[in-house]
């Protein structure tokens, strides 16, 4: 080797083996290491190589030259343990590097899937698919609910008429732990002389019921059965929600 590849080689092998070593991310540094760390072996080989007697073979410098099993030559397995290791061997810190560097990538690629799974499965969905509001009704504090929807509760709400709909909110007990949860009645508001004697035959007309968090609602297709005045407003076939935020009814319609 010449000078200016002696200190080639002296520069790589502090970035391989220094305290600051950083060539794992330099490739090119890598190869030309090895490169010369090969052309250093042969040349320290060829000047600690015994001279060829006449009756001797010439000492093997590489795999390829080394005598087949059973032919009566040996190799040096020592230097062969030497040679192999400075030909094969990568820098141990760089093959740390690489490690660490292949474990940083897997983890970031775990985390984007799961990222990208969860965008998949979670779509957010509107709760009016997109119906404005077109009105809010709040309570009709003189007025009281209809015999029967049962005993009154401090908690039940009853609504001004509405184009001849009247709402009315109670809570009611469901399963066995008890628990309560708002339902809405909305019933035709010329029958609530019959509900008053809390019979059941006039019917109601659309009812929903909440559960814990989620709010009660009711939601129905307009047709021709419901009052005049409420068909006039809303026709037939258009869609109406009512949805209770514990205080106020609010009135979403596609017929604007």
């Amino acid at each position: 080797m010449n000078t200016d590849d002696e200190s080639e080689l002296a520069r790589l092998r502090a970035r391989a083996y220094g305290p600051h070593a950083d060539i794992s991310d330099d490739p090119r540094a890598v190869a030309r290491l090895a490169e010369l760390e090969e052309v250093d072996r042969r040349a320290r080989a060829t000047r600690t190589a015994p001279a060829p007697g006449p009756s001797a073979p010439a000492q093997a410098t590489d795999a390829e030259d080394l005598p087949a099993p059973g032919t009566g030559g040996e190799p040096d397995t020592a230097d062969d343990g030497v040679r192999a290791r400075r030909r094969w061997s990568v820098p141990i810190r760089s093959r740390r590097a690489v490690w660490a560097w292949a474990l940083t990538i897997a983890v970031v690629a775990a985390a984007s899937s799961a990222v990208t799974a969860a965008s998949l499965d979670i779509v957010p969905v509107s709760s009016s698919a997109g119906v404005p509001q077109i009105a809010t009704l709040t309570p009709d504090v003189g007025r009281a609910l209809p015999g029967a929807f049962g005993p009154l509760s401090s908690d039940a709400r009853a609504y001004p008429d509405f184009y001849g709909m009247t709402a009315f909110v109670s809570y009611a007990q469901f399963g066995p732990e008890g628990e309560r949860n708002a339902c809405i009645f909305l019933v035709p508001t010329d029958t609530l002389d019959k509900l008053e004697e809390g019979g059941y035959s006039a019917g109601f007309s659309e009812s929903g019921c909440g559960a814990g968090v989620f709010p009660a609602a009711v939601q129905f297709v307009v047709n021709s059965l419901e009052p005049a005045e409420f068909v006039a407003r809303f026709p037939p076939g258009s869609s109406v929600q009512f949805i209770f935020d514990g205080e106020n009814l609010g009135v979403f319609s596609d017929a604007g």
